[in-house]
């Protein structure tokens, strides 16, 4: 477990979601004006890795484990993965912040985004740094670092093809991350609670 990682995701999270509910900072808006304004020949090239961040990504690498006899890791993936999505859709509802085409006139939409609906959080970013902690997780650094460089992308693709300000995708990675700590600590307490059964 990692409490120190638990915390700044949450306090992330928090602060994130109270200056989304307040509207788009200058800082979101240029910065999501400068990555939306990377060349368009890009796009074909982001769409399938931008990918780990859809609701299949996690459950595909949770059947492909359990093909592996790997259930644990299998439930993880599929439980934080698909938790970390449903808490982000609950999540728009509540902060209602409209995605960039709403508000910046100039948006480039690629790859058939949305330029209407809630943006905050990003659904793929949280899905995204779930998978990539699931898929790392007793992995080498080189594994740990591929699996944050995978996440880092999806974000930024999302603000590249005009789906998400920067800020939404911060939400998205900081829900994320917080939902697969979580995860483990009620996994490691009823693992424990489970040991001490003096039925077992």
């Amino acid at each position: 477990m990692h409490p120190t990682r638990t915390a700044a995701a949450l306090a992330a999270t928090a602060w994130s979601a109270r200056t989304a509910r307040r509207g788009v900072p200058s800082w979101d808006a240029s910065l999501f004006r400068a990555l939306n304004g990377l060349p368009d020949n890009l796009a074909p090239a982001v769409w399938v890795p931008m990918q780990a961040g859809a609701l299949g990504a996690p459950l595909s690498v949770a059947t492909v484990l359990l093909t592996r006899r790997r259930p644990a890791s299998a439930l993880r993936i599929a439980a934080t993965g698909s938790g970390a999505w449903g808490l982000a859709k609950v999540v728009k509802t509540r902060i209602a912040r409209e995605r960039p085409g709403a508000h910046i006139g100039e948006t480039t939409l690629r790859i058939g985004s949305a330029d209407h609906g809630l943006g905050y959080p990003s659904g793929h970013a949280a899905v995204a740094a779930t998978l990539a902690l699931g898929l790392t997780r007793n992995g080498e650094r080189s594994w740990k670092l591929a699996g944050c460089l995978l996440a880092g992308f999806v974000g930024v693709s999302r603000v590249y093809v005009g789906a998400h300000y920067p800020l939404d995708v911060i939400g998205g990675w900081a829900m994320g991350v917080a939902v697969a700590d979580l995860y483990d600590v009620v996994a490691s307490a009823t693992l424990e609670r489970g040991s001490q059964d003096p039925t077992r």
